[in-house]
């Protein structure tokens, strides 16, 4: 549930986040990021305005706003940390839909991992941009691997397959190392070895001191 709190915190903070653009990017361009923030929903405006948008029957043109730890970096800003706003509009709801759907989550979460490549489309009228997406679900908590009994839990998490290991999410950059990485000290062995990789860089991330590498 959204507070007034919450909404007030949006509007200071956003306003220093850069917006992932596609206009000059080829296709095959790759956007790929953790989810920090509570996903959004915002009119449009028209492209290249401050305008409104809507659709021909009166209503409202509406997009998601996704916040994410990216790996950008903007050489002329020393203080840039990497996130991004991520633009969901109805034409790149479709496939991120269906990424959502096909590791049976019921939406974004913080802590999720989001990739959307550009596969088409110019941007101009009548050659909208066309994307691909793939979604991870947010690691297991690092706290239920320390040997506190829920061991089996977790391991059945992973044998769920929670988490996006298809050859499109491969491709668009939620790849894991070929070498499984080793259990963080304090972690159960035997409950890390029955992890999938792509969890267990989402677990390293998740314990690593603050600043340190992403998933």
């Amino acid at each position: 549930m959204t507070t007034p709190l919450d909404t007030a915190n949006n509007l200071l903070m956003s306003g220093g986040i850069k917006s992932i653009k596609w206009k000059d990017e080829p296709v095959g361009y790759t956007v790929v990021g953790t989810i920090v923030d509570q996903p959004k929903v915002e009119q449009m405006t028209k492209y290249e305005s401050t305008e409104l948008d809507f659709w021909p029957s009166g209503d409202p043109k509406m997009q998601i706003i996704v916040t994410l730890q990216t790996d950008m970096r903007d050489p002329s800003n020393a203080n840039d940390d990497g996130k991004r706003q991520l633009h969901i509009s109805p034409r790149m709801m479709k496939p991120v839909r269906e990424a959502v759907q096909r590791v049976n989550a019921p939406g974004l979460a913080i802590g999720g991992r989001l990739a959307v490549r550009r596969t088409g489309g110019t941007g101009a009228t009548g050659s909208p941009f066309e994307f691909a997406a793939e979604y991870a679900t947010p690691a297991v908590d690092p706290g239920s691997l320390m040997g506190n009994g829920n061991g089996a839990a977790a391991s059945q998490a992973a044998a769920n397959g929670n988490g996006a290991t298809s050859a499109t999410a491969q491709s668009l950059g939620l790849t894991t190392p070929a070498t499984p990485p080793a259990a963080p000290p304090g972690v159960d062995p035997a409950v890390w070895a029955g992890l999938p990789d792509a969890q267990k860089q989402a677990v390293l991330a998740a314990m690593a001191p603050a600043g340190g590498p992403g998933f």
